[in-house]
C-alpha cells in the first residue's frame, strides 16, 4: 500500500481576500514611513508656531506705531469703579523688552525636532518622496527645512 504525501503550494501571489507577505510587509513600511513623515512636520509645525507668529506681528504693529493700549484705573468720588483702555507712548525699556521678545519668538518658529526623530525623517525621506511622487517644491510648501531636503539629496 502506497502512502500519499501532500505538500501545500505556497503561493507567491495572494487570492482574492488574502494578502501575500510582500504586500503586507510593504504596506507595513509604506505607514511607517508616512507615520514618521507625519510625526516630524508636526513636530516643526503646530499651534504653537501659528501664536508665535500672530505675538511677532502684534509685537511689530507696536513698535511700528510706538504706542500700546493699557487699561488705566477709573475713579468716581475717590472709588475705584472699572478700567478704561488708554492708549500710551512706548517707553524705551518697553520697547527694548518688546524687540527682546520677538527675537525669541522668532528663534521658537525654528523649532526643532527630536534628534531621533530628526535621524529617522532623514532616513526615509528619499524612498518616501520617490514612492509618492513628492518634488523638492511640493516637499517645501509642507514644511519640509530645505537644509533636510540638501541633506538627502532632493
Amino acid at each position: 500500500m502506497a502512502i500519499k504525501t501532500t505538500q501545500k503550494k505556497v503561493e507567491s501571489k495572494g487570492r482574492r481576500g488574502n494578502i501575500t507577505a510582500e504586500a503586507r510587509e510593504k504596506g507595513a513600511i509604506s505607514k511607517s514611513q508616512r507615520g514618521i513623515f507625519n510625526k516630524y512636520i508636526k513636530a516643526l509645525q503646530g499651534r504653537a508656531v501659528d501664536k508665535n507668529r500672530e505675538k511677532i506681528a502684534e509685537i511689530e504693529d507696536v513698535l511700528t506705531k510706538g504706542r500700546h493700549v493699557r487699561k488705566a484705573p477709573v475713579f468716581k468720588n475717590g472709588k475705584r469703579i472699572g478700567t478704561k483702555d488708554k492708549e500710551l507712548g512706548l517707553l524705551p525699556s518697553e520697547r527694548a523688552k518688546l524687540m527682546a521678545l520677538k527675537i525669541k519668538l522668532e528663534a521658537n518658529l525654528t523649532r526643532k525636532a527630536p534628534d531621533d526623530l530628526h535621524k529617522d525623517f532623514l532616513a526615509i525621506l528619499p524612498e518616501y518622496a520617490e514612492k509618492n511622487g513628492l518634488t523638492r517644491d511640493i516637499l517645501l510648501s509642507v514644511g519640509v527645512p530645505a537644509e533636510d531636503l540638501n541633506t538627502v539629496g532632493l
